[in-house]
């Protein structure tokens, strides 16, 4: 194994990874927001019988929760406005209702592979495959596996090189191992997401 000023490889690729998860998870959160931005944005001009529909599975959120100090379990609490922004809709939700559904124009798009322009990815399934990796990445980090169910699209090193990511600059990102292609593959394309969700 040989090393490269002074760090070994395998210390090195750990490094890249840290960093990329870091950035990964930084982007995801950025493209939350604007998704929810974005449906927040939107509900007004929704079709009414689907505004209604959202309502619907909305009183469905009803739950409880424990209330450790009493100790007793209590039901949340759910107002009615007319003006409802569905805050406690998750980002998965809101993609799944909007997939079966096609009412938030802003979200029926598809976004062009970078290695193959004749390939597009449906904004929904790269969302829900992103969802996928920030999931895996809240509960492992160490012995990360991601599947193609994680990834939009696997670019190659010298693709990912060519990208802007601030905290490597002073890497060499062509020492990055597999996991770390994928993570870094799928930060490409949420830049990708939120630029076109932005215009």
């Amino acid at each position: 194994m040989g090393t490269i000023t002074g760090i070994d490889q395998e210390t090195l690729s750990l490094q890249i990874r840290s960093l990329m998860v870091y950035g990964f998870l930084d982007e995801y959160n950025r493209l939350e927001r604007t998704i929810r931005n974005v449906f927040e944005d939107s509900i007004e001009v929704l079709p009414a019988n689907f505004k209604q529909q959202l309502y619907f599975y909305y009183g469905g959120k009803i739950g409880t929760y424990i209330e450790y100090e009493s100790q007793s379990i209590k039901i949340k609490e759910l107002n009615y406005t007319e003006k409802e922004n569905f805050k406690d809709f998750s980002i998965n939700q809101i993609i799944k209702i909007f997939k079966n559904n096609k009412s938030l124009e802003r979200f029926n798009f598809s976004i062009e592979s970078i290695q193959r322009p004749t390939i597009i990815f449906p904004f929904y399934d790269c969302i829900i495959r992103l969802l996928n990796m920030r999931n895996k990445l809240a509960h492992e980090v160490a012995e990360l596996n991601f599947k193609d169910g994680d990834l939009v699209e696997l670019l190659s090193p010298e693709q990912i090189a060519q990208e802007p990511f601030v905290l490597l600059q002073s890497y060499d990102l062509l020492k990055m191992d597999e996991m770390t292609q994928y993570i870094a593959s799928n930060i490409i394309y949420i830049r990708k997401i939120i630029t076109m969700l932005a215009n």
